[in-house]
């Protein structure tokens, strides 16, 4: 499993390939999006900003070319890595160059070995500056909190996304060694504005977003708070 868990999307019209490949990513650590066809797709990018997409080029709606092509186009995603998987098999070679040349990183042919799949997907995903930039999280035991999209992680199940506010209180806990002051705390997240109130009621905020099993890790000391792992 990565070290932090990479964000991949799926987009794959046949029903039976993309459950296959769903569920081989899942097991393999990733989280897993997927989209049936290349407008669903689209826009599931724009809304999930994954690591890696998977993008088959015989789809409805959208082709996997015309996705290519939007995504080069918006400035905000276009260093999406994507791996185009097709089984469009007229002048191969001729093909494979097309495509690479419109902006994706790799092209595999279908019927593909899922171990062959599976180490490609790593290696894109090691060689890419995206990825190394985006991979912020701030993590202790099992909690787990996405820096970029503000999601809380718990045993590796998505507990919601947290509002600005909370997930920096989060994150300073999380990033620390032990006990946090009050005085830090409000340092930190508030500046000049803070106050004691508005951090007891961001405390017990995330004690509520932790539920009644994880709230107890989020623990008062004599004069601050501390996340225990």
């Amino acid at each position: 499993m990565l070290s932090a868990m990479a964000r991949l999307l799926i987009i794959e019209d046949n029903g039976e390939f993309q459950q296959l490949l769903s569920l081989t990513f899942f097991r393999e650590g990733y989280e897993v999006y997927y989209a049936f066809n290349g407008k669903e797709g689209y826009d599931k990018l724009l809304a999930v900003r994954p690591d890696l997409v998977l993008l088959d080029l015989m789809m409805p709606v959208l082709n996997g070319v015309e996705v290519i092509k939007l995504v080069n186009a918006n400035t905000a995603v276009r260093d999406t890595p994507i791996l185009v998987m097709t089984a469009h098999g007229d002048k191969a070679d001729l093909l494979e160059s097309s495509i690479l040349a419109q902006g994706a990183v790799e092209y595999v042919r279908k019927p593909f070995e899922l171990a062959h799949l599976k180490a490609v997907v790593r290696r894109l995903l090691a060689q890419s500056p995206r990825r190394a930039a985006a991979s912020a999280e701030a993590v202790k035991g099992s909690l787990r909190l996405d820096l970029k999209l503000r999601t809380l992680w718990i045993d590796d199940r998505n507990a919601g996304s947290l509002p600005p506010t909370r997930a920096e209180v989060l994150r300073v806990l999380l990033e620390a060694n032990g006990p946090v002051a009050r005085e830090k705390l409000l340092r930190e997240v508030w500046g000049d504005e803070g106050s004691v109130a508005a951090l007891e009621k961001t405390i017990q905020r995330l004690r509520e977003d932790l539920g009644p099993e994880e709230s107890r890790r989020l623990q008062t000391t004599e004069d601050g708070y501390e996340l225990v792992a």
